[in-house]
């Protein structure tokens, strides 16, 4: 598809701005026309239009200072503020941190891993562990049974081993119940804590009037005798829960009297009735933190209260905290998907499933051919700063366009075919193309050649009457339903079109926006599940299936 004039001017305002910040704030017209050319062949055909934007981009670009040039870089392209840098040495030094830290992630098995999840917490956490040889911990927040699921636990295990995450310990923290009821049973004998029986409407109320409730009087007994009734199961949902007791007076809301414990009555996937008494959120960190040793904590600038609730508890039982790193968000283009959504939408067929290619579920972009490399080099790059990203899907492809070049032998597809005549050009039956114009070493390939072969539909409208060059083969004018035969001279500036002719195999390209069907080179029937292949001038693309007549690929990107 042909790129509007906007996707040109953003295109050519990244790579003036990777440009200007790679060069002391001074970018060169001719090296970002030289880029855009070279990572988007399709606008070579337009190159007085692009000269034109990039001209007028780099004039723009270079009246900023450099530090602006680097923010609005790392706003847009984050991915391209690296160049050159070893992964490690890219990753600042962590506060406090020596050999031998342990780090965690710590998901909750209500979906598989979406891909603001691992870019951060889930890869820094790792990488880091791995940088100052300590350990990883991969612990599962499944202490609310009420939106999880079964086979999420196993999901979230395959999208981090997927990714190249490998952890040091698994923690379930429903495996951990006696610990949160013994922690619990600690802070209310020792008066920290209290079973408080109001309701949901009426402590909220106390708590914006900075009022303490009746309940925090009970002595020691009587909580006691109270959280025995919750432990079996006389209470009702919302008539009773543990509280820490703090502060009413604190100016943060959220820190009056948090709750630590409540009764969900939910089965749980894993301990089915079992228990009735379920940590929330905060306690439960904390009691896995301390009991794992963390000593450092990735977390979203969102998570800064619940930081703040922690380190009340952490007082409470005596405990040194860990840590903690707060980062800035990642928000993806276009409308929030939530997990409820995706759900809602599987099941009522809106999505094929969760790696359905218009999601951005981390086996989504694995089954398109995201590389794990790339979600490293991702996550390095959006690093730990407290600055929001609105994530652009240009700068993860184009990482994983520059891993994959290398790897992906080439093929030609045809969609929409058109039937083209070939005219008093050098007969043969086969013709023999490189597997891979920089590695010839790979190979060549077999293309079978007829009288005829089948070009795209949108090169033959936009080529008729032309002289261009048929890939690999030789070059020929467009004249109506024929192609005359016109040399084997390879001119640079004449256009470079791909095509097949018979036999061929049917190709059906998935992409987020739906499928495209066309026609392949036969050597594609070969092709193994699971191999990445660069399809000439349409883009990157994974083996997904095959049967009898053709292959089925899900679509990379360009």
């Amino acid at each position: 598809m042909e790129k509007s004039r906007g996707q040109i001017e953003h295109i050519v305002l990244k790579y003036s701005l990777q440009n200007a910040v790679f060069y002391k704030g001074h970018a060169n017209p001719a090296a970002v026309l030289g880029k855009v050319m070279a990572r988007e062949p399709d606008l070579r055909k337009r190159v007085g239009e692009v000269k034109a934007i990039v001209d007028r981009t780099v004039k723009e670009i270079n009246a900023l200072s450099l530090s602006n040039q680097k923010k609005r870089l790392g706003e847009i392209a984050p991915g391209m503020l690296l160049r050159g840098v070893k992964k490690q040495e890219a990753m600042p030094a962590l506060p406090g941190a020596k050999k031998g830290i342990v780090t965690r992630f710590a998901p909750s098995p209500t979906g598989p891993l979406s891909l603001p999840q691992i870019l951060r917490a889930g890869m820094l956490s790792y990488l880091y562990a791995k940088k100052y040889k300590g350990k990883f911990i991969l612990r599962i927040e499944d202490t609310d049974p009420r939106n999880i699921q079964k086979d999420f636990y196993d999901w979230i295990k395959q999208d981090l081993s997927s990714v190249g995450i490998k952890w040091n310990r698994l923690v379930i923290e429903s495996n951990n119940m006696k610990a949160y009821y013994k922690h619990a049973e600690k802070l209310l004998w020792g008066g920290k804590a209290y079973v408080c029986s109001c309701r949901a409407e009426a402590f909220r109320k106390l708590k914006l009037e900075r009022k303490e409730c009746g309940c925090r009087d009970s002595d020691s007994d009587e909580n006691m005798k109270k959280w025995k009734r919750m432990l079996k199961g006389r209470c009702k949902e919302g008539k009773a829960v543990v509280r820490l007791k703090t502060s009413m007076k604190y100016p943060n809301p959220a820190l009056r009297d948090p709750v630590l414990l409540r009764i969900i009555k939910a089965r749980h996937p894993l301990k089915g009735n079992k228990y009735k008494v379920w940590p929330v959120y905060n306690y439960a960190c904390v009691i896995e933190d301390h009991k794992s040793r963390i000593t450092h904590v990735f977390r979203g600038k969102e998570h800064e209260h619940n930081t703040s609730i922690q380190e009340r508890i952490y007082t409470a039982l005596g405990w040194k905290p860990p840590h903690v790193i707060n980062f800035g968000m990642i928000y993806l283009p276009g409308k929030k998907i939530h997990t409820r959504d995706i759900k809602e939408g599987v099941k009522e067929g809106v999505y094929s499933g969760w790696d359905d290619p218009k999601l951005p579920t981390i086996r989504a972009l694995l089954r398109r051919g995201f590389q794990p490399e790339t979600f490293k080099e991702g996550a390095i790059a959006c690093s730990l700063s407290k600055t929001d990203i609105v994530f652009n899907w240009e700068s993860l492809e184009t990482t994983n366009r520059r891993i994959l070049d290398p790897k992906a032998n080439r093929y030609m597809v045809v969609f929409d075919p058109v039937k083209i005549f070939l005219k008093n050009y050098p007969r043969t039956d086969t013709v023999r193309v490189k597997l891979h114009p920089d590695f010839p070493k790979r190979g060549k390939k077999r293309v079978p050649l007829k009288s005829f072969v089948y070009i795209s539909r949108t090169d033959f409208k936009a080529l008729g009457g032309k002289e261009i060059r048929l890939k690999g083969l030789f070059n020929v004018k467009l004249v109506s339903n024929m192609a005359v035969y016109t040399g084997d001279e390879i001119v640079t500036s004449m256009p470079k079109i791909q095509w097949v002719s018979e036999p061929n195999v049917e190709v059906v390209v998935v992409k987020p926006e739906g499928k495209a069907k066309g026609l392949g080179e036969p050597a594609m029937k070969k092709l193994k599940l699971g191999k990445m292949i660069q399809m000439e001038r349409v883009g990157f693309g994974r083996v997904d299936s095959k049967n009898r007549n053709g292959v089925t690929l899900y679509f990379a990107h360009k």
